[in-house]
């Protein structure tokens, strides 16, 4: 499906670059399967390895500069995460975290933004949680768009920052 030199989004380390596609000979996994190596493009550690078959869908094509530009236009539409337990609010951030789709992390991030916004306006501390799944889906959606766009991380920042209060 994918090829050496492509760029993927994987659902733990966001976007990757396929290095090399064969079986691994390594003792914990199936000679009779191909994989992926990627190699993460924001994090200069190590590399890892995914199956070709990629029956749990923990990769997917990039998005284009296109649907980035659309992504970025719906923002103010996309809603955020409705949580009604606070109990569960962990696990809907993780569902939708590790969900690796756009619009999935925008509502994470708008939810622990909010969150964290609303509690540092009362006198409150930010909640750990809050600000570990905003770290997350912002470093996963902002390395992506900068990827589709050609730009880098910082100027993604500034990029949607103009375009949704413009």
């Amino acid at each position: 499906m994918y090829e050496i030199g492509n760029y993927v989004a994987h659902y733990k380390e966001g976007v990757c670059k396929v290095m090399a596609i064969g079986t691994l000979n390594m003792s914990c996994s199936d000679k009779n399967k191909q994989y992926y190596t990627l190699k993460p493009v924001y994090d200069s550690g190590g590399v890892l390895y995914t199956p070709v078959a990629n029956e749990r869908g923990q990769i997917r094509s990039v998005i284009t500069a296109e649907e980035a530009e659309r992504l970025i236009e719906d923002m103010p539409e996309i809603e955020a995460l409705g949580i009604a337990e606070e109990k569960k609010r962990e696990s809907l951030y993780k569902e939708a975290v590790f969900k690796n789709e756009c619009r999935a992390w925008i509502a994470v991030i708008k939810t622990s933004y909010s969150r964290k916004m609303k509690r540092l306006s009362s006198g409150k501390k930010s909640i750990n949680m809050d600000d570990k799944y905003l770290g997350m889906a912002e470093k996963f959606l902002i390395g992506e768009f900068a990827m589709a766009l050609g730009m880098s991380k910082e100027e993604v920042k500034g990029y949607i920052s103009g375009k949704v209060k413009g």
